[in-house]
């Protein structure tokens, strides 16, 4: 018994939801819930916006809007919003949907008119199909029900998805009679094609040291510019580069299938001693150079909503360090083939798979005076479910011929081999790369192992193998990795700020 008694005060008194303080923002959302309002009956792309709340910092500002996104799909109702802190430290999101002041009462008197006729308009009435027609007219001669009002349109919705759709009453000529007529206006088609990947970071690695790099778009839904600027970035490459990037995108070029993009860069590297040390000892690896000029014209061409493939060529300069030398050219034509899909429902996990397959290819034919040919593939699979989410990731490549050091592969940075350092792994790159990573991550805490391999040689190739924890609230995140098959245990720490579209930069 008194084993008992000390447990209960040990609990505390338990108190309810209602009653708990306002959270804070910024505390990681756990849970979301909408009162006094059936969820399925806001649009698809509302339900998954509420659904994707869960797991990400709280921001009023975005709690604000999705309330007034409510109230514009439903104007007979008002939304208001809450988050108060559950039992686990976490904030649990609440909207409650009523019936604005009065349009209970209205609902009334208009439950006293008949329906004397229902009018679809914005489409020919032709075109309307024998089901909706028979639907239509079983609301005709009844008394107006807003329940059966709202579930044609819902019926009309799915008749005709590509459109919107408001509804109006109109009183008719014969007394305690109105006209039902539901406007329909053709939604903007969905872009097929999407842009470039936007990047922007601010990272410490605890061997490589501060980097950032960053890119803004601005423009409209067919028109984008990009301004981006990096600043002692070595997180992709072996060079550690400084410099600016212009990139100009349009997705529509007369049809939503067809989009291009120009992008120019300049890029000063900084080069560590181990990179150099490696050069000089292996002739067969292209000199360093002082600045990487380059320009990137692509023609982009949608397959699906989902497939796209790309063509153009990359013009690159490559300046030399030596003052009495003369400047290089890798000039390739490049190709590539990327699939996108999400999956996102209200009763099923959201999830999305990316792939790419890009071919580089240097010749004499365009004037290059290094030659290779380049092959990279990479996929990755995100499942998201409120607080659990989960990320895996795969990549392969292998380029012959003579590369520049920015093509060659590296592993070993904050996002690859995480607990290892790619000056140690391969400090001027490889030729042959393969790469392994899957992350599970639970309210803002990961796990992560990571596998991979750099070479050039078949007897350079070795299998790493890392593990580790990371933390991650909003666009911060905190590593720590450990390599694991190596009597070397020390620990690798990043951290930082990272705003990425893609879970992988190639």
């Amino acid at each position: 018994m008194i084993a008992v008694l000390v447990s209960l005060l040990a609990l505390g008194p338990q108190v309810p939801s209602d009653q708990r303080g306002p959270a804070p923002e910024g505390t990681v959302i756990s849970s979301v819930d909408v009162s006094g309002f059936d969820r399925s009956r806001l649009s698809p792309g509302l339900q998954r916006d509420i659904r994707a709340l869960a797991g990400t910092p709280l921001k009023q500002a975005r709690l604000d809007e999705l309330a007034a996104r409510i109230d514009g799909e439903r104007p007979r109702r008002t939304a208001s919003v809450r988050a108060v802190m559950d039992t686990d430290g976490q904030a649990h999101v609440i909207f409650t949907v009523r019936l604005r002041d009065g349009d209970a009462d209205q609902d009334n008197v208009n439950a006293r008119h008949i329906v004397d006729r229902v009018e679809i308009r914005g489409v020919p009435e032709s075109d309307l199909s024998d089901a909706l027609r028979s639907d239509m007219q079983a609301v005709v001669n009844h008394r107006l029900d807003s329940e059966e009002v709202d579930r044609l349109r819902e019926r009309i919705e799915r008749e005709w998805p590509r459109y919107d759709i408001s509804r109006r009453l109109i009183r008719s000529s014969e007394d305690g009679h109105i006209r039902i007529i539901y406007d329909l206006e053709k939604k903007e088609l969905p872009q097929w094609l999407r842009f470039e990947p936007l990047r922007a970071d601010a990272i410490f690695h605890s061997e490589q040291g501060w980097g950032s790099y960053a890119s803004l778009g601005m423009g409209n839904g067919d028109i984008r510019f990009t301004p981006t600027v990096a600043i002692d970035n070595d997180d992709d490459l072996i060079e550690e580069y400084t410099g600016y990037a212009l990139r100009f995108e349009t997705r529509r070029m007369g049809t939503r299938r067809l989009g291009a993009s120009l992008e120019w860069s300049s890029f000063d590297p900084t080069w560590r001693g181990a990179t150099v040390a490696a050069l000089a000892s292996n002739a067969a690896i292209p000199a360093l150079y002082d600045t990487r000029s380059t320009v990137t014209p692509l023609l982009k061409f949608a397959i699906s909503p989902d497939l796209s493939v790309s063509a153009g060529v990359g013009i690159t300069e490559l300046s030399p360090l030596a003052p009495a030398s003369v400047s290089r050219m890798a000039n390739a034509a490049i190709g590539s083939i990327d699939y996108v899909h999400k999956w996102a429902n209200d009763r099923a996990p959201d999830q999305q798979v990316d792939a790419r397959f890009l071919v580089r290819s240097a010749t004499r034919a365009l004037e290059s005076d290094l030659v290779y040919t380049s092959y990279l593939g990479q996929g990755s699979y995100r499942y998201d479910q409120r607080r659990h989410h989960v990320v895996a990731i795969g990549q392969a490549g292998t380029i012959s011929g003579t590369p520049p050091l920015f093509e060659r592969f590296s592993l070993g940075d904050t996002l690859t081999l995480r607990g290892w350092d790619k000056y140690d792994v391969a400090p001027a790159g490889g030729s042959h790369m393969y790469y392994a990573s899957v992350e599970y991550n639970y309210s803002g805490i990961a796990v992560f192992l990571d596998l991979g391999s750099v070479w050039d040689t078949p007897a350079d190739r070795k299998t790493r193998v890392s593990t580790g924890i990371g933390f991650h609230a909003g666009p911060a995140f905190a590593t720590i990795g450990f390599p694991l098959n190596t009597n070397n245990l020390t620990a690798v720490f990043s951290m930082g700020l990272r705003f990425t579209e893609k879970p992988f930069r190639w």
